[in-house]
């Protein structure tokens, strides 16, 4: 159970438990939480329905930093197994945003990185054919890389606008030591 002051994260947004409203809407306790990075947003919601994985406390900074490292062999979205019957690159591309969605709605930071490495590598290559990043693939990746930034900001304690750079050169680190 969490308590008023505890650091949790409601879904995709990284909060502080600012109090428990005992029978304060139909008679059911609510945790009140303060969103940390989207200002004067709260959020009430009941206690019994706050359970993981929609509220869990945030990453412990020895989580964030193993999360880090696993990201140089963390697999990509497989594109080939979303192919059978995606006939047109539309079609790919529904499957693609359905993938990113499915990954979003487990509320996991550990299923953000395949978004964001599966998106880096699409980006790669279509660059290299002279195309740019798709709509869809620049929503998921932003989308991910920012809710991943905020609960790294906190866990690690360190300002969001300095996690982007953190993580890139920890990951670099990474990948130089398993060559």
């Amino acid at each position: 159970m969490v308590s008023p002051g505890d650091i949790v994260v409601y879904r995709h947004h990284v909060c502080k438990v600012a109090a428990v409203r005992e029978a304060y809407f139909e008679g059911r306790d609510y945790f009140e939480l303060h969103a940390l990075f989207e200002n004067s947003l709260k959020l009430f919601v009941a206690v019994l329905e706050a359970e993981p994985p929609a509220l869990r406390p945030a990453m412990s900074r020895k989580e964030a930093l193993a999360l880090i490292d696993s990201i140089a062999d963390a697999q990509t979205i497989d594109e080939d197994a979303l192919k059978p019957g995606a006939n047109t690159p539309t079609l790919l591309e529904r499957r693609l945003k359905e993938e990113y969605d499915k990954r979003l709605k487990t509320f996991s930071p550990q299923d953000l990185v395949p978004i964001m490495k599966s998106v880096h590598e699409r980006t790669v290559r279509r660059s290299g054919a002279g195309r740019q990043i798709t709509a869809t693939d620049k929503k998921y990746f932003d989308l991910a890389e920012n809710l991943l930034c905020d609960e790294l900001s906190v866990s690690l304690g360190i300002e969001r606008d300095g996690v982007r750079d953190f993580l890139v050169d920890r990951v670099k680190k990474a990948e130089a030591r398993r060559r």
